[in-house]
């Protein structure tokens, strides 16, 4: 049996390597693709223990006596399709936004599925690139190729304002006991860790020292990963602090809504009524009630009845936050500048605290080279007739009582660098989202799992609400406490006892 076994491997060993041309392009798109379903909602982890392999193997065939720059050219090309397989089937609901007003922008659907997905494969080829300048296949190589990736992943979240969606490490944290490990190292090295992990297994085909020392660093950074996650968890303990009760309200609206007067008219008392709901457990009303994102048909400032009709939906002591845009100024030739910005207001519907957005959506927040490509007639990228501009920086909400919330606004969530050093001081992490964009896809449930692990890298606690979900309560370990069904209507009230 082991023998067979064996020579079943070494077939694959064979073919894999014997592969040029469009079927090796093929093969290396269809292995990145087939990555993808490790990630949320999937995950389908063990899939990185056959995929990586396979991929070392195809990167070692007819490498090691070839000149330098064709060693690098071939590395590149590489990865290149590697990463490409994986953006596209990781990333092709990005269509399903561009599909929402296709009079407007069906045009742009091939850069939304393919053209992005080509430029972030450009990381994964430099990452095989550098590992090709490695002369000889084995741990070296392997070791190499973790370097390199952890080096790519910290690059794509941060040139060129970042974009480190579906990093590599988000493959190896399907559950809190594997999460706990990021507080270390952060999701960049984690990522590197992962490669070499599920890159171990091609190490089979190396001498007796290598492998042992391979499969042994690999059992070292699993065992770690695991004895790590054992630890922190035994250690959670309830908090013995005061407790609030948040009431998170997704309110799940039919895009035809915002076309018309009345129903826009239908989406502010939509929301007012599930606010109004009595408290899910009798004599516990909450305290903050939570809206989504963008949530507001109209410009607060300019609907003085709309904060009479607030103030009179809260109870006394009540607060209310919520994500508006909120008018900022106007540019020389007349177009109008917005913040994203979330709200808090109090039983008066008088705003106490507000914060802005600082990490904008290219392209979807803000027009990049906005007055070039505006003369150009490209204005119509912009998802508004005037662009969001940046917030000029980053501030906590400051609710009574001295709660003290650190908002993330949408996909601000999938950027470590946003909450290291900065969240320390807050009470609770809020993630306020708008993701009915992306549809019944797999993107909702990404940007959810990338949000949770920002509460595991903070230590904090956060809630999180979208206008059609993800919403939910999440642990500081990332446990999901309460979670509403994704696209559909209702609310949660949830009793969080702070530290």
């Amino acid at each position: 049996m082991v023998t067979q076994a064996a020579a079943g491997l070494q077939r694959l060993k064979d073919v894999l390597q014997s592969l040029e041309g469009p079927r090796r392009f093929l093969v290396l798109f269809l292995l990145g693709a087939l990555a993808s379903f490790a990630l949320a909602p999937f995950g389908l982890v063990p899939i990185m223990f056959a995929v990586f392999p396979c991929l070392v193997l195809m990167l070692d065939a007819n490498l090691s006596a070839a000149p330098l720059r064709a060693r690098l050219r071939r590395g590149f090309v590489t990865g290149w399709w590697f990463g490409f397989g994986y953006f596209v089937a990781g990333l092709w609901w990005l269509g399903v936004a561009v599909l929402k007003d296709a009079a407007h922008f069906a045009w742009a659907l091939p850069f939304a599925v393919f053209g992005l997905q080509s430029v972030l494969a450009v990381f994964y080829g430099s990452a095989t690139a550098a590992a090709a300048l490695v002369p000889r296949s084995g741990f070296l190589r392997i070791a190499a190729l973790s370097v390199a990736f952890a080096l790519a992943e910290w690059l794509r979240g941060h040139v060129a304002s970042g974009f480190p969606w579906n990093a590599l490490a988000y493959t190896a944290v399907p559950i809190p006991l594997f999460m706990q490990i990021v507080r270390l190292t952060g999701i960049y090295i984690l990522s590197g860790f992962a490669v070499f992990v599920f890159a171990a297994p091609a190490l089979a085909f190396s001498g007796k020292r290598e492998k042992y020392l391979g499969f042994a660093l690999a059992l070292i950074l699993v065992c770690f990963d695991i004895g790590y996650g054992l630890h922190s968890l035994s250690r959670e303990r309830e908090p013995e602090g005061r407790s609030v009760i948040f009431r998170l309200v997704q309110p799940t609206f039919d895009d035809q809504l915002w076309r018309t007067p009345d129903g826009r008219s239908s989406v502010f008392s939509t929301l007012v009524a599930l606010s109004s709901e009595p408290a899910e457990v009798p004599g516990e009303a909450p305290d903050v009630i939570v809206w989504p994102e963008s949530i507001l048909p109209f410009l607060l400032e300019e609907r003085p009845d709309a904060r009479t009709v607030i103030g009179e939906m809260l109870k006394p002591g009540q607060v209310l936050v919520f994500g508006a845009a909120r008018f900022a100024a106007r540019t020389p030739d007349g177009w109008p500048k917005f913040y994203n910005a979330v709200y808090a207001l109090n039983d008066q519907g008088e705003t106490i605290s507000i914060a802005g957005k600082t990490h904008l959506v290219p392209f979807g927040e803000y027009l990049p080279f906005e007055s070039s490509l505006r003369s150009l007639g490209l204005d119509t990228l912009s998802s508004l007739a005037g662009s969001y501009i940046p917030a000029p920086n980053r501030q906590m909400l400051l609710l009574p009582g001295g709660l003290r919330l650190f908002p993330l606004v949408c996909y601000e969530a999938i950027f470590p660098r946003l909450i290291r050093g900065q969240a320390s001081d807050a009470d609770v992490l809020i993630n306020l989202t708008y993701d009915t964009w992306f549809g019944k896809t797999p993107g909702p449930y990404q940007h959810f799992a990338q949000a949770r692990l920002r509460a595991v890298e903070a230590g904090k606690p956060m809630i999180r609400v979208g206008e059609n979900g993800v919403s939910a309560m999440i642990s500081a370990s990332g446990h999901i406490l309460e979670r509403l069904p994704f696209d559909e209507r209702g609310l949660r009230d949830v009793k969080l006892t702070l530290r």
